[in-house]
């Protein structure tokens, strides 16, 4: 039992020693890192011009069976599900002494934290009003922590949903199951403009923090891996 404590007190002290190296990345980017961030941040430039057609789009599409599939996909990014699924790997790794168990735990811990702070950090610095004020897309509030109504951007359930799909899209290499993770990480994103809750360009931040974040934590998990087996 020692020797397992022991071991999951290396499994945290990990989460926080990537945590830093994550945050510190930028500071090594090259020229070429540089260009594609610009990209990727033009990119969000850009939806935000299709923010109030999307917007208007998603009020045609109402209906009953519309409200429960955004319902039922909305549980994934609440965080609920990282959780479960967290304590399911991680305490099936501890008992089974099972490593790959609990690494994968640690991924969504990861997965939900690196994304997630971000998120928190920006919705307060930017404080754009949420689409439902009816103010529109360029309504902002910088410098505030409430209420929620003026902390639209970037998505934490988009963050959220993606940082999970993205860790278990990674379990298991199958093109199917790749694919159901990814759908459902798609249609929880769709799912915030459907409830107005936030605009498009929101979303698409979001989605590239959050992919950015996690591919990072994967493709981190599978080096650190090979190192260890050769």
């Amino acid at each position: 039992m020692k020797e397992r404590l022991k071991v999951s007190g290396q499994d945290f002290k990990r989460l926080f020693v990537e945590w830093g190296k994550y945050y510190s990345l930028p500071l090594s980017w090259k020229l070429k890192q540089w260009l594609i961030f610009g990209e990727l941040m033009l990119l969000v430039v850009i939806s935000a011009y299709f923010d109030e057609p999307v917007r208007y789009f998603f009020f045609t599409l109402h209906g009953p069976v519309e409200n429960k599939i955004a319902g039922f996909v909305h549980l994934f990014g609440t965080g609920r599900p990282t959780l479960w699924l967290f304590f399911a790997f991680y305490i099936v790794g501890f008992v089974a002494n099972w490593k790959k168990a609990r690494d994968y735990g640690i991924m969504l811990v990861q997965g939900f934290l690196y994304p997630g702070l971000i998120t928190i950090a920006l919705k307060s610095a930017v404080g754009r009003w949420r689409p439902w004020n009816g103010h529109g897309r360029l309504t902002f509030s910088p410098f505030i922590t409430g209420p929620n109504a003026y902390l639209s951007f970037p998505s934490g359930d988009v963050a959220v949903v993606f940082g999970l799909s993205i860790v278990m899209a990674s379990l298991v290499d199958n093109k199917i199951w790749k694919a159901l993770w990814i759908l459902l990480a798609i249609l929880d994103s769709l799912s915030r403009i459907y409830y107005d809750a936030h605009w498009f360009s929101d979303v698409v931040f979001s989605t590239i923090n959050a992919g950015i974040g996690t591919w990072w934590i994967v493709k981190n998990y599978r080096r650190t891996e090979g190192l260890r087996t050769t």
